[in-house]
């Protein structure tokens, strides 16, 4: 029988560099990979990932994920912190070794957890649940005033809505609503991954509507720690609980850096290929239009048969320049309607006064959107479960 293949999550405690020398020289299992990141987890090949209850990327729902490739778990406990063995046990891995065990103790329980990931390799993989609530996503280039548009539609769906700001570049709704900072998405992410709380907790309520609310990150810098996987599974928990969830911040869908499912927008790529409809904002100007078509392209390149709908903001009021605009769009865009959302001086009004903007133009128009995103079938079939590295 072959040496089992394991990957190894590095981290600066000992017994890593010792596990990894003595098996380089030794044998008993091939190292495939350090690994740093935990999407290398999920891409490379291999029969058990060794980690440490230090690693931050070891959750039980990434435990699951790498589960579901067919992939053991060993993880290694301190026996100095009583609590590792506990955590370890509670998320799910498939053995555990203490850190000063002796090096064959290492490579004995490496061949004998390599035989539970051949055995799931052959189980068939448990059926994905399908989303109960729809995720709409409201998205385009920055500067159209999609956090408006996202507050004023969310409020419009009324009860059955909650906003979630998922924008990692410039987070804006609690600031736009009077809202606190904390608690906000992350606190979300730790009730889902960690079972810190629960995402109910990490909500907050607008006060003249009573929406629901999740905020966005602390500030933009937090997109680091922000995994997209970790996102979409924080929808899936505010769409069990509400028919619908708007998602506030898909701005650039450009892939930058690190990789595919973890690049710079890599979190608005992720919500846009999971949508059930995406709202696309853009300016009247005829540059506005422009950026409108860019994005348009690069979000159909994500999800191809989402149902899109397109928002003019701060329209002219003459029906013939509508028109053009209306003609240009629909003959450049697969749309199911465009609204025209007119210039209305109670938005400016309502964000000095850190409160949803009052009856007039702009709610009569997204009150029209909202009858028309109501239409928009849930997308058939389970949906595409992202990587918890991702």
């Amino acid at each position: 029988m072959s040496e089992p293949a394991v990957a190894l999550a590095f981290t600066p405690d000992p017994w890593v560099e010792g596990l990894h020398r003595h098996l380089s020289d030794h044998g008993g299992a091939r190292v495939r990979s350090l690994v740093l990141e935990p999407a290398v987890a999920l891409e490379e090949s291999y029969d058990v990932l060794i980690a440490g209850h230090r690693w931050p990327a070891l959750t039980r729902a990434f435990v699951d994920d790498v589960h579901a490739r067919g992939r053991a778990v060993l993880g290694v406990f301190d026996s100095e912190e009583s609590a590792s063995r506990a955590h370890l046990l509670s998320i799910g891995v498939d053995a555990i070794v203490e850190s000063d065990a002796a090096p064959a103790t290492f490579v004995r329980a490496i061949a004998a957890t390599a035989g539970n990931s051949r055995r799931a390799a052959e189980a068939p993989a448990p059926p994905v649940p399908e989303r109960t609530g729809r995720l709409v996503v409201v998205g385009g280039a920055p500067g159209a005033g999609r956090t408006e548009v996202a507050i004023q539609l969310a409020i419009a769906c009324r009860a059955r809505a909650a906003l979630l700001d998922a924008d990692d570049v410039a987070p804006a709704v609690a600031q736009r609503l009077s809202l606190a900072i904390e608690p906000n998405l992350t606190t979300a992410i730790d009730a889902v991954e960690h079972g810190r709380g629960d995402v109910a907790d990490a909500c907050q309520a607008e006060r003249s509507s009573g929406l629901t609310v999740l905020c966005g990150v602390a500030h933009s810098r937090a997109w680091l720690q922000v995994r997209p996987g970790e996102v979409v599974r924080v929808v899936e928990h505010l769409a069990a609980a509400h028919e619908l969830v708007i998602a506030d911040g898909v701005g650039s869908l450009e892939e930058v850096g690190a990789g595919p499912g973890r690049g710079r927008y890599a979190t608005a790529r992720a919500l846009v290929a999971e949508a059930d409809a995406i709202v696309a904002v853009c300016d009247a100007a005829p540059t506005g239009i422009s950026r409108l078509l860019a994005w348009i392209v690069e979000a159909r390149a994500l999800a191809a048969d989402v149902p899109a709908v397109v928002v003019v903001n701060r329209a002219p009021k003459v029906r013939f320049r509508r028109g053009e605009l209306y003609d240009e769009i629909m003959a450049s865009v697969p749309a199911v309607d465009v609204v025209f959302v007119a210039a209305d001086r109670r938005v400016s009004d309502a964000a000095w006064r850190g409160e949803p903007v009052g009856v007039g133009p702009f709610t009569r128009a997204l009150q029209s959107l909202a009858a028309i995103v109501a239409e928009v079938p849930r997308r058939p079939g389970p949906v595409v479960e992202l990587d918890a590295a991702s």
